[in-house]
């Protein structure tokens, strides 16, 4: 074979190494481009699908509080509504029917924006009654009402999503107790007994159910025979932390 024949073969055996290479280069670069196409779509994707989910959350959120604020009216009642029993008065088997009653409604979690303590009394003839626990508090569905009790100390708790006014009454209506100028479930003139409010320590006049509930503020609920001055319990004395 020729110097010729053999230079020329050669240089064709090159020019097909480099066509074959440049192929090769030329396919990894579109595998590249597609590689990020894809990031950059799933990226999109991804920013879509976050975007939709913070979009969600605003959303709930939103409806969240619009449920909340509903959950409590803007002026509470100023009466009760309870049973003119005697005691022992328990807490409510239905604390949402109850809650309904006091123009309340349950909540998942306790609220944030209105937290008030109140003290809550009832004495009669020289007897302590027991302000049960659990009012306003549904543990079975895990569910509460803004206003409440967790124990049997009588302090009432306005846990409250929104702020506003909250009554006695309403605590007596969440309790099925009636209460209203003198009277407190089966007691009132009628049955010759005197019913006695008092606001940290002073003498209440007019309707009880219409007390506004304050921070720190002591109620007492007295009850005694018809002709026997009422005189309060001693001032409640607070826990730490409240």
């Amino acid at each position: 074979m020729s110097t010729n024949s053999k230079n020329e073969r050669s240089r064709e055996a090159k020019a097909a190494a480099r066509a074959r290479s440049a192929e090769l280069i030329r396919q990894q670069k579109l595998r590249d481009r597609r590689r990020r196409a894809l990031v950059w779509g799933g990226g999109g994707v991804a920013v879509v699908l976050v975007g939709a989910i913070v979009t969600s959350v605003i959303v709930a959120n939103a409806g969240s509080k619009a449920a909340d604020a509903a959950a409590v009216p803007s002026v509470a009642p100023t009466v009760a509504a309870g049973a003119e029993s005697a005691p022992p008065w328990n807490a409510p088997s239905d604390p949402a029917a109850r809650a309904k009653a006091a123009g309340l409604t349950m909540l998942s979690s306790e609220g944030t924006v209105e937290h008030i303590h109140s003290h809550l009394s009832v004495t009669v003839d020289g007897a302590n009654v027991q302000v049960p626990a659990l009012l306003g508090i549904d543990e079975k569905a895990a569910s509460i009402s803004p206003l409440h009790t967790h124990d049997t100390s009588g302090i009432v708790h306005v846990e409250s999503p929104v702020k506003t006014t909250f009554t006695l009454g309403q605590v007596f209506t969440e309790w099925d107790v009636a209460l209203a100028s003198g009277r407190i479930g089966s007691y009132s003139a009628a049955s010759g007994d005197t019913v006695t409010t008092f606001v940290d320590g002073k003498p209440a006049t007019g309707d009880p159910a219409a007390i506004t509930l304050a921070d720190h503020e002591d109620i007492d609920i007295v009850v005694t025979a018809s002709g026997t001055s009422a005189t309060p319990p001693a001032p409640f004395s607070w826990p730490a932390g409240y």
